[in-house]
């Protein structure tokens, strides 16, 4: 897409803004993100940081939860909080003629959260009510063991953002509180902001918001390459279940691998085009071994996972990964086709154009390219970018980031084999 004009400046206390302007209709979406994210749990503390995130909103030192809720439905605006694995974002959706009670809304919940003990218990008592559903959900056990097999102990991967029923339970609000004070502040963070703005004018009232804001917070966090895992296979029985989930997978790129968009392409081709691309068409179509099955690949600031999920009958698990394993094989051996090949560029671009329509999907974008550096003119170079894969990028890639079968961590989660 071209004609996306993407501004980049600082605030007096160095955090960045970002900025898209859209005068086509009169609202704003505005995100403010911190580096105080799961990367930073540990262990025995997953979940912390994705329970403080949710608990900004819950009450701050001038405003309660329920005075912070009616304000939001005065104005007919939305306002929240919460984490994903490498950011906090606070957010709000506005029109433009409520913008200075969004930043002070969101400048009061980051910088002042009081995480009021009522509020916290509620809070969390519904993200455990979360985990044990969670804990019965064969899709979740099985990417939670899946996880524990291909990152070693101590990895911030390795982790559920959203912790465990062992780990939240014993968290108190004294540890949310300690947390902010130790991982929130101005290092890292950046603002972004699209829609119905002027560009400088909502720079100056970022500064008056935040300028002031001198807590330093974390920069950012290292994220280790880890050795390849062991090959395995885990069955774990889910009481009361008749369907099977299952993984397998292997620790794959970072986003910034000079390989990404060639294995972007290629898994695209393998399990997202269309009904879930070849994976769809051979092991849930022709052959009826799976209720869904696709493939991703979740590339981040450090080496994310490639996997291939599936819901499969019980019965047909070992069928269903004899499929699989031939339709990685016919992929790592013979590559994809240039109408293949086609058809994932078409989609890549097209998409990308549709993201784009709305304020948040080109906010979305924003915090990607900040993310990940990819650079302001991103969404202008991104068709050049895809339409230069070349076929024999791709194949390569394929051969050599996606693992063969003998290669993969595996995991089946569901009734007893």
């Amino acid at each position: 897409m071209a004609g996306l004009d993407i501004r980049r400046t600082q605030l007096s206390n160095g955090i960045v803004v970002l900025g898209s302007e859209n005068h086509t209709n009169p609202s704003v979406v505005l995100r403010l993100n911190v580096r105080g994210a799961p990367v930073l749990d540990t262990p025995g503390t997953a979940g912390l940081a994705a329970l403080t995130a949710s608990g900004l909103t819950r009450g701050t030192k001038t405003r309660s939860f329920e005075q912070i809720n009616e304000a939001v439905d005065a104005a007919g605006m939305s306002l929240h909080s919460g984490a994903g694995r490498h950011l906090v974002s606070i957010g709000v959706r506005c029109l433009a003629e409520d913008l200075k009670l969004g930043i002070e809304l969101m400048a009061d919940v980051l910088r002042h959260p009081t995480f009021p003990e009522k509020e916290f218990t509620q809070l969390k008592g519904q993200t455990l009510t979360g985990l044990r559903q969670a804990d019965n959900d064969t899709g979740s056990v099985s990417d939670r063991h899946f996880r524990e097999l291909v990152y070693p102990e101590g990895h911030p991967y390795r982790l559920r953002n959203h912790g465990y029923q062992e780990t939240v339970a014993p968290l108190t609000r004294d540890d949310l509180e300690a947390f902010h004070a130790a991982h929130y502040g101005k290092d890292g963070a950046f603002c972004v902001v699209v829609g119905d703005v002027i560009f400088e004018d909502i720079v100056r009232r970022l500064d008056d918001a935040f300028g002031g804001w001198d807590a330093t917070g974390v920069a950012g966090v290292d994220i280790a390459s880890p050795s390849a895992a062991e090959p395995s296979l885990k069955d774990v029985v889910v009481p009361g279940k008749t369907q099977s989930d299952l993984v397998l997978g292997a620790v794959s790129i970072r986003r910034k691998d000079p390989d990404f968009q060639s294995l972007r392409l290629a898994n695209m081709i393998l399990g997202r085009l269309g009904m879930m691309g070849r994976l769809g068409d051979s092991v849930r179509e022709a052959q009826g071994l799976a209720y869904g099955v696709h493939s991703e690949l979740d590339a981040g600031i450090g080496p994310g996972p490639w996997a291939i999920r599936a819901g499969v009958n019980p019965s047909n698990v070992d069928a269903a990964f004899a499929a699989i394993r031939d339709e990685m094989h016919r992929l790592i051996d013979g590559g994809v086709t240039e109408a293949e090949l086609e058809r994932g560029k078409n989609y890549s671009t097209g998409s990308l154009v549709l993201h784009l329509e709305t304020n948040d999907g080109v906010a979305g974008l924003i915090q990607d390219i900040e993310l990940f550096d990819l650079g302001l003119d991103y969404a202008d170079r991104y068709a050049d970018i895809v339409n230069a894969v070349t076929l024999e990028q791709v194949n390569a890639a394929a051969a050599k980031h996606i693992p063969r079968f003998e290669q993969t961590v595996r995991v089946v989660a569901g009734p007893a084999r």
